[in-house]
Formats: C-alpha cells, structure tokens, sequence
C-alpha cells in the first residue's frame, strides 16, 4: 500500500472514530455520519488511482458500508450500553469498518478485472475482531506457573 494511500485511510479512520465517539449516546446518528464519510472514502480513493467512478464496484462497496453499519448499530445496542465501554467500542468499530473497507477498495481498484464478492460474516468478523481483543482479559502468561512452581528450597550452609 502507498505512503499516501496509508495517511488518506489513516485520517479517514481518525474522523470516523472521532465522530463515532463523540455521537455515541445518540443511537444510530453514529451510523447516519460515518456512512457518508466512507463514501466520501471511496470516492477518494477512486481518483487517487485514477479509476473512473463507473468502474469503482458499488454494489460490494455498499455491501461493505451499510453491513458494517448494521454490525456496529447491533454492536452498539449490546455494548453501548455500558457507559465507558460503548464510546470506545464504537470508535473502535468504525476504525475496523474503515480498514476493511480501504483495504478492500484498494485490492479491487489495484486489479479492477474481477473484485472478490464479500460476505457479511467477513464484515462482522472484521468489526467484531477488535472489540474480542480488546475485551480479552489481559494477563500475564507467566504468573500462573509461578505459582504452581514451589518455592525453591533454602541452599544448606
């Protein structure tokens, strides 16, 4: 992926999440903001590589913005009820939604002749991925044997 091509998806990750955090206790006006903002993403990344508007692959596109947007709404209703954990949820989702959809308008402007179909089980992956790690209990792999292993005997003077 280009440097430039990086910083644009960087930064349209970056108003997403912005955006989503900030309109977090409105359910759904998350959804309603971002979706445009990664349409505008689309088209962006069109003219980057030079590629007609005509040729960019639409109707896997919108698959890609209004599923993720129909995950993170689910999402929202489930985690966005927990008052700390839904504002990071919901940005971290819209992170994910992002990359995804970058990542595969990328691949498909790069090689236009047959785009790979996309499956909302892959979208839901994609947007429930981050939240698992993040909700995953963090641990110290170690500390378990420690304990389990006795204290070594004191060396006879």
């Amino acid at each position: 992926m280009e440097p430039k091509i990086r910083r644009m998806i960087n930064k349209y990750s970056a108003v997403a999440a912005v955006t989503s955090f900030v309109t977090q206790p409105i359910p759904g006006a998350d959804e309603l903001i971002v979706v445009p903002i990664h349409y505008y993403l689309s088209v962006s990344m069109a003219r980057h590589h030079g590629v007609s508007l005509l040729a960019v692959p639409w109707i896997q596109v919108s698959k890609i913005i209004w599923g993720g947007a129909g995950v993170r709404l689910f999402a929202n209703f489930t985690l966005g009820l927990v008052p700390v954990v839904g504002l990071f949820s919901n940005a971290i989702t819209a992170v994910a939604l992002t990359e995804l959809l970058a990542r595969y308008l990328d691949g498909a402007l790069r090689a236009p002749a047959s785009p790979r179909p996309i499956s909302l089980k892959a979208i839901r992956e994609a947007v429930e991925g981050p939240l698992r790690a993040w909700r995953a209990p963090r641990r110290w792999p170690g500390i378990r044997r420690a304990f389990w292993r006795a204290a070594p005997a004191p060396a006879p003077a």
